[in-house]
């Protein structure tokens, strides 16, 4: 079937080809009777206009690249919907990639980004990013850095404050009672990344001023999967049994790994064992699962991003946003129940 044209709907309307073009323009000179009309015809015959070419005529591909480490992630699915709704009313399109923690596939993958000519940039960082920066940089792209950044980086963002997830988990954790505490970082390789490393500095910080010792012996590196919080916990078991009676880990997924591990084992989370996740995602507030999380709003974090992208894109200007988000502790049945020594 041939596709429907501009011509065809004109030919219809009985109205020249600018005009329908111009119609498809809400602010145009065309009088409403005139743009109703061209519309509704081209409704009938199921045109579709060809946005791109036409963002390509005016020297715009009005795309916004948004690249991720792992787009499987839950929260990373909830930026994904609120980067595109926001861009899309402002008449954007996001194309998505992610770096798979990888700093050599985020360097391809913003080259990638920039032959397509996309005229902005929202980036979860992977740290060890400056090859990927500069290529942005030079091509003077504008861009903004969500989630976490390097701490050498300058540049605009919009972050989590990470310190401060650390010590809200650690003050929590010694107001239950709790005397020996770990923390379950991510990979051994990730967990020089500022995220976690300053995450365990606000988490020493609260667990000094409460005089609990924590030593280096206490931070176990399991990951950022459920399977492998399983794993780091089952191996603890064996090798120390169960010594803690507070955890602090990287993630919600790794902290749903402990608790089935957990379980298997006959150790009642929120009893013997007080746990705490990061990033409160949907299925921590089960009831099955009511696990208490750290929650950050990565809606605002998002649309506060996008928002100040678009506005550098549409007014050509470099942004100079310094956004720091202040997290908050969500108690939940993980906690709640703790025996108080």
């Amino acid at each position: 079937m041939k596709n429907v044209t501009i011509r065809d709907i004109a030919n219809k309307a009985g109205v020249s080809e600018t005009t329908v073009s111009l119609s498809f323009q809400p602010n145009s000179r065309i009088s409403h009777s005139t743009r109703e009309k061209v519309l509704q015809i081209a409704q009938d015959m199921r045109y579709v206009r060809n946005t791109a070419a036409q963002n390509l005529r005016g020297g715009r591909t009005k795309t916004i690249g948004f690249i991720v480490n792992d787009i499987n992630n839950s929260f990373y699915n909830t930026m994904s919907r609120v980067a595109a709704n926001i861009a899309n009313k402002h008449g954007f399109q996001i194309i998505y990639a992610e770096t798979e923690w990888d700093p050599e596939k985020a360097i391809e993958v913003t080259k990638n980004m920039l032959a397509k000519r996309v005229e902005g940039l929202m980036l979860s960082l992977s740290e060890k990013e400056e090859v990927s920066l500069e290529l942005i940089r030079h091509t003077k792209t504008p861009f903004v850095v969500i989630d976490t950044i390097p701490q050498s980086y300058k540049g605009p963002y919009v972050i989590n404050n990470e310190i401060a997830i650390g010590r809200i988990a650690g003050e929590h954790l010694t107001k239950l009672g709790c005397k020996k505490i770990a923390f379950f970082n991510a990979s051994k390789k990730m967990s020089s990344f500022s995220a976690f490393t300053l995450q365990l500095q606000g988490l020493k910080i609260s667990l000094d001023t409460a005089g609990i010792f924590f030593s280096t012996e206490d931070v176990y590196y399991s990951g950022l999967t459920m399977k492998e919080g399983a794993i780091a916990f089952r191996d603890l078991l064996k090798t120390k049994g169960n010594i803690y009676d507070g955890i602090l880990c990287a993630n919600d997924y790794v902290a749903y790994g402990i608790m089935d591990e957990a379980e298997r084992n006959g150790i009642s989370i929120g009893k013997d064992l007080a746990l705490i996740g990061i990033d409160n995602l949907e299925f921590s507030a089960l009831d099955r699962v009511s696990l208490t999380s750290i929650d950050i709003d990565y809606q605002l974090m998002t649309s506060i991003a996008i928002s100040n992208l678009i506005n550098s894109i549409e007014n050509n200007i470099e942004s100079s946003i310094g956004k720091i988000l202040e997290p908050k502790l969500i108690e939940r049945g993980s906690t709640q129940d703790f025996m108080k020594l």
